[in-house]
């Protein structure tokens, strides 16, 4: 499974999945998977823009490795396509800026779920 995450004219994060927009009307899981490459995207535009580099030609590919038997991602794999342009200096130093997603540490170090109902909350007689 793949994820395309472009920038727009106005540097808005925008991903795609087979060629479509992805919206908030998509399913929670799809969603849940595109925020990973949509942080990577904040954390590399964010980089850029404090160096004053164009996002113009740059994009982030997310692929997903995903078990049909156990119907969860096993692996997530981020590559940042960079323009020719692109300072070699900045090459690991935008690495590292991306491994901040906080998406990613959330994901590496998972919060507990709690799920109740509004029934949990009633009082018996």
């Amino acid at each position: 499974m793949k994820i395309l995450i472009k920038f727009d004219t106005e540097g808005k994060i925008v991903p795609f999945f087979d060629d479509k927009k992805i919206t908030i009307n998509d399913s929670p899981f799809l969603l849940f998977l595109a925020s990973a490459g949509m942080c990577a995207a904040y954390y590399a535009k964010e980089f850029m823009q404090n160096r004053e580099i164009s996002l113009e030609n740059v994009s982030i590919i997310e692929t997903v490795l995903y078990n049909n038997k156990t119907h969860m991602a096993e692996n997530i794999n981020i590559h940042v396509e960079l323009p020719e342009t692109f300072p070699t200096k900045y090459k690991n130093a935008i690495k590292s800026a991306i491994t901040q997603c906080t998406v990613k540490r959330h994901l590496g170090n998972p919060p507990s779920f709690e799920i109740q109902t509004s029934l949990d909350l009633v009082k018996t007689a």
